[in-house]
């Protein structure tokens, strides 16, 4: 198996992207293997692919309930943990005390010495 880069001169065959997971075909004139200097590629002989496509694709086939499973059990935990924050949140905004830091409520509020309790003036008119 021959390890190339992407973006460099290759030829005719089969090439296993590592970091993607993907067969990529050259074809017979050669060419120039997609990607950047990042993606790693090896040389796969085709007797090697009549063994790695299927095992892939077993692979896939027995893993797909496991993340349907697994995709299922997140989104209800998602779910579960908006409820909560909310109910959370809503609980904390209940019991959390009306105070504004930097007003003051030592003296109680005062009352005009003219006034009643609804608020007319003690004048007599």
């Amino acid at each position: 198996m021959t390890k190339r880069l992407g973006g460099t001169a290759a030829k005719s065959g089969f090439y296993w992207n590592l970091g993607r997971w993907e067969l990529t075909m050259i074809p017979k004139q050669g060419g120039i293997l997609p990607g950047t200097v990042a993606d790693r590629y090896v040389r796969v002989p085709v007797i090697g692919l009549l063994f790695l496509a299927p095992m892939m694709g077993a692979v896939y086939a027995f893993f797909l309930p496991f993340i349907g499973f697994a995709m299922l059990f997140g989104f209800m935990a998602k779910k579960a943990y908006g409820f909560t924050r909310a109910g959370a949140a809503g609980v904390a905004a209940t019991i959390a005390p009306s105070w504004r830091p930097g007003e003051a409520y030592l003296a109680g509020k005062r009352k005009d010495k003219g006034e009643g309790q609804d608020g007319e003036t003690g004048t007599g008119q």
